[in-house]
């Protein structure tokens, strides 16, 4: 008789299918998620594909999932990349079986995806249309006309749904499945689910940083900053240290204060007795200068009366002496100006001057004549027209030369002026100028053959052509040559000289032209000479007419000088005469201007005082010793002491505040506090000279502040006491069930010895504070203890600040501790580290399903299946792989194993093949095998025991 391998396991809800169609490189594929299963097929041929999938409607928020390295964008792409790809979950929940999905939207969406669920077991017929998959568009009327009431749903309301929070659906449908103990658990429940789908990731570190979340609800778990903690219990003990300190290094400034303050009651008596005697003898000063002002003003218009006559006399010998003066310095002018002109002209005559000019003249024409040809003409063409002149006037000078006797002459003896004409079309025009005579360049040898030979070749020309043998050349578009003849030697010598001036003026615009802008500046340079030219025949005209007058300037000359000596004689008496009178005057109006100036300086005095600004009658007053007597003729004198003495205890008042400042400055400030300027003054010199009594108050603060800090610190100490209770009694309740194949399993809390201990340090001195024990920790020369404190303070500080502040995470590292069936026990720091391949899965697995079923409501763990996925299974002995799956389903979780080969010790066996040529992956439920123990009968009758052996059969 056979036996199912679980069949004493309580009946479990929760998943029980998972399908992928058209999605993922599978063209269909459904998977058992209510036992063990082995999913088998050769590497890379999408085993980890169907477990991440998982991830999508247990999961379902993509910032939380993994995906071995692929970006959000290509997973989605991957497993929706059409309309027509869905992935399903079928569950059997207490309200009965109900259908979870994920459908693509396809590529027009941008690879998005739509939760959807309903009641009802899941049928991939019914996504099925003919032979395609329904679009996910119309699988909502797809399903309503199965009789199904599809719902879709937001991620968050999936979320809710799975975990037990409301959601509007409620009433309609049922899909709690992960029965957290608080709702608020579902991050941390699917950071761990993420990785016991992804054991080969899971690390000691994700272990201490999710066991704090998983145990959070029993934590206050603070984060503490002891730098600002430490800062802001000691700032005020720190500050009144600082201010004790610095008024122990201020004796000099509190001296100087007191003493100016003696200064500034000494200085209010003597204002305040000044004050009232000023007052009244400035009433009084001001009737004084009226009358002395009255005196001096009748002698001042006595001698006004004398000085307008002199200065009449003055201002007439003054216009005088002027208007001579100006007349000589004009001649002088005159004779500056003929000397020059004398230097100049006084050796050439007026025809040298003209006839520069003339020369001057022509050369600028004649180059201006050339820069206007060159500018009109380059000189490529310049060239060329001299050329074609040189030319010219070579066969006129040819002409000319052999005018009698050339071939031209010749050819006409024996041809008319027609045929010659013909003739020299054809000919260089210079050959019928070349002379004939004995010696010449053309030597006739017989006259006959000579003529014969030209009535031969005139009759060649046939009606203006020349007919050659094969050839017929048209001359009619050529012109004859013009010969001169002895008539007309004449006008060949008038040609001869024009082609000559022209060649000439061909040659200097061609010189020009190569130089035009040195041409240019010469002829600037003509014209400026030719303008100077001018200029210097009309000065040479006025140097002619200045010879004729200059006797009769230099008489004029002498008469101004004597003229204007006799007048500066008379004006030198009137001077005189004034001079005295001004002595006079002067004398009158110093004695005024002494006068005005003392009213003045009274008034400018009187002008500066600030006393009225002053209080010279309350605080602290000496009596002033001497009776005050006041003149006026020192009066402003003293008015200007008693404005410097109020400047001065003004002075003295900003001195005060000064030094008070300096003190303030150094860090003395408490007395900040008092609005009464003259006692916060007497407070700080009271403070001065108690500075015993500061020290006690100080030490009494700091006491109260180190137990503020230990207040703070204690918190996260107790948390770390409560974190090791707590994973004792998760300890302890891990052995209820029976796991894998040790004995024993545990997690261990390891404190950080030095961290911990400097945080010890200061709660058990907070503690002796309480108990009575004095302890100064900014007193120099401390004991033990205090230095103690220092060091644990030194170090929390840096370590908060490494850490950007102290949590309960780094209190604290995690170990693992092994006792495998033999008894042998081992601690790993990380799991990686463990001996065996199934050890650290066993470590991961129990790690993963124990924090779950910590989130999970107590009453309710172990009641639903959550599958869990061991990669690399075949890696892992059998008798292990037994032992997980029991521990697994011991504790309420299915685990899927992916290997190359199939795993006997699993319930199911998941092959994947290849369809449509090996493009696509498929799994149908009639591939999976069933996997049951078949129990043999005993070979002998008294045997006790049977021989248990694995057989598979196709389901």
């Amino acid at each position: 008789m056979s036996e199912p391998l679980n069949s004493t396991k309580p009946e479990l809800y929760g998943l029980t299918k998972l399908a992928l169609l058209n999605t993922a490189g599978y063209a269909k594929c459904v998977i058992p998620l209510d036992d063990s299963s082995s999913i088998c097929a050769p590497n890379n041929t999408g085993k980890s594909s169907v477990i991440n999938a998982l991830q999508f409607p247990l999961i379902n928020d993509l910032r939380l999932t993994e995906w071995d390295g692929h970006d959000l964008d290509e997973t989605r792409k991957f497993y929706f990349g059409t309309d027509q790809s869905y992935i399903l979950l079928e569950a059997n929940l207490p309200d009965g079986p109900v259908v979870i999905g994920v459908a693509g939207r396809g590529k027009i969406a941008g690879y998005a995806f739509q939760y959807f669920c309903y009641k009802g077991k899941l049928d991939l017929a019914h996504y099925l249309d003919s032979k395609s998959y329904v679009r996910y568009s119309k699988l909502d009327h797809h399903l309503r006309a199965l009789g199904f009431d599809p719902i879709e749903l937001k991620q968050s309301e999936l979320n809710a749904m799975l975990t037990g929070g409301a959601t509007p659906y409620d009433s309609r449908i049922n899909l709690r499945m992960i029965p957290l103990a608080n709702v608020s658990d579902a991050p941390v429940y699917k950071d761990i689910f993420r990785r016991i789908l992804n054991l080969h990731r899971l690390t000691a570190q994700d272990v201490k940083r999710l066991l704090l979340p998983v145990f959070a609800r029993h934590l206050g778990d603070p984060k503490v900053d002891f730098y600002q903690v430490w800062h802001n219990a000691f700032e005020k003990v720190n500050k009144d240290r600082r201010e004790l300190k610095a008024l122990e290094n201020q004796q000099e400034a509190v001296t100087a204060l007191e003493s100016l303050l003696d200064n500034r009651s000494v200085l209010k008596g003597r204002l305040a007795t000044y004050a009232p005697k000023l007052d009244v003898a400035l009433t009084e000063f001001h009737g004084y200068a009226e009358d002395q002002q009255l005196q001096l003003n009748e002698q001042l218009q006595l001698l006004h009366g004398e000085k307008t006559q002199l200065e009449e006399r003055q201002r007439l010998y003054v216009g005088q002496i002027k208007d001579l003066s100006g007349r000589r310095i004009q001649l002088s002018q005159w004779y500056q100006d003929y000397d020059q002109l004398h230097q100049r002209f006084g050796l050439t005559n007026e025809a040298t001057l003209d006839s520069n000019l003339k020369n001057i003249r022509q050369s600028y024409e004649q180059l201006s004549h050339s820069l206007q040809g060159a500018s009109q003409v380059n000189a490529t063409t310049l060239a060329h027209q001299k050329s074609q002149t040189q030319k010219q006037l070579q066969s006129l000078k040819l002409q000319l030369k052999n005018l009698e006797y050339n071939l031209y002459s010749r050819l006409r003896e024996d041809l008319s002026l027609p045929e010659v004409q013909q003739l020299s079309r054809v000919l260089n025009p210079d050959l019928l100028s070349l002379s004939t005579a004995a010696g010449g360049d053309i030597e006739i040898t017989d006259e006959d053959a000579f003529s014969s030979q030209l009535e031969a070749l005139a009759d060649c020309f046939k009606q203006g052509k020349l007919h050659l043998a094969g050839a017929v050349i048209d001359l009619s578009h050529l012109q004859p040559v013009e010969q001169n003849s002895l008539e007309n030697k004449i006008q060949l010598k008038e040609q001869i000289e024009a082609l000559q001036q022209t060649l000439q003026t061909l040659e200097q615009q061609l010189a020009v032209a190569g130089d035009l802008a040195g041409k240019t500046r010469e002829k600037d340079r003509l014209y400026q000479d030719m303008l100077q030219s001018e200029e210097d025949l009309k000065k040479f005209a006025r140097y002619q007419h200045m010879q004729q007058i200059a006797d009769e300037q230099h008489a004029m000359l002498d008469q101004l000088e004597q003229e204007e000596e006799l007048l500066q004689t008379q004006l030198g008496e009137v001077q005189h005469k004034a001079s005295t009178l001004s002595d006079r005057r002067n004398l009158v109006s110093n004695k005024q201007e002494q006068l005005k100036r003392q009213l003045e300086r009274v008034e400018q005095e009187k002008k500066e005082r600030i006393d009225f600004q002053l209080d010279f009658y309350s605080g602290k007053i000496t009596p002033y010793p001497i009776e005050v007597v006041l003149d006026f003729d020192n009066l402003a004198d003293v008015l200007r002491d008693f404005n410097r003495q109020c400047h001065e205890l003004k002075l003295i008042d900003v001195n005060i505040k000064n030094t008070y400042l300096f003190i303030f400055n150094a860090g003395i400030t408490k007395f900040e506090v008092e609005t009464d300027e003259e006692l916060k003054y007497q407070r700080l010199i009271s403070a001065y000279h108690h500075l015993d009594k500061e020290r006690e108050a100080i030490e009494r603060r700091a006491r109260v502040a180190l137990t503020e800090v230990a207040a703070t610190l204690k918190g996260l100490r107790d948390d770390l006491n409560r974190l090791h209770r707590e994973m004792n009694s998760f300890n302890r309740g891990i052995w209820r069930h029976q796991i894998s194949n040790l004995q024993d399993f545990k997690i261990e809390i390891v404190d950080r010895s030095l961290l911990v201990g400097h945080i010890d340090s200061i709660l058990t001195t907070s503690d002796s504070y309480q108990q009575g024990d004095t302890l100064d920790l900014l007193a120099p020369g401390t004991t033990s203890s205090e230095q103690d404190i220092q060091a644990a303070k030194d170090y929390l500080i840096q370590a908060a600040s490494e850490k950007g502040g102290l949590t309960l995470s780094d209190l604290f590292d995690i170990r693992f501790k092994v006792i495998n069936r033999a008894g042998d026990v081992e601690f790993f720091d990380k799991i990686d580290s463990a001996g065996s391949n199934g050890t650290r899965i066993t470590i991961k697995l129990l790690c993963g399903m124990l924090f779950i079923r910590q989130l999970l409501a107590e009453r309710e763990r172990g009641k639903y299946r959550i599958p869990i996925y061991i990669d690399e299974a075949a890696d892992i002995d059998p008798h292990n792989q037994q032992a997980l799956i029991e521990t697994a389903l011991n504790f309420g979780f299915v685990p899927i194993f992916a290997s190359v080969k199939p795993q006997t010790s699993c319930r199911y066996i998941v092959p994947i093949r290849t369809v449509a040529g090996g493009a696509q992956n498929w799994v149908d439920e009639k591939d999976w095998i069933l996997c049951e123990k078949i129990i043999t009968a005993p070979v002998q009758a008294d045997a006790e025991t049977a021989e248990t052996s694995v057989e598979a059969e196709t389901v």
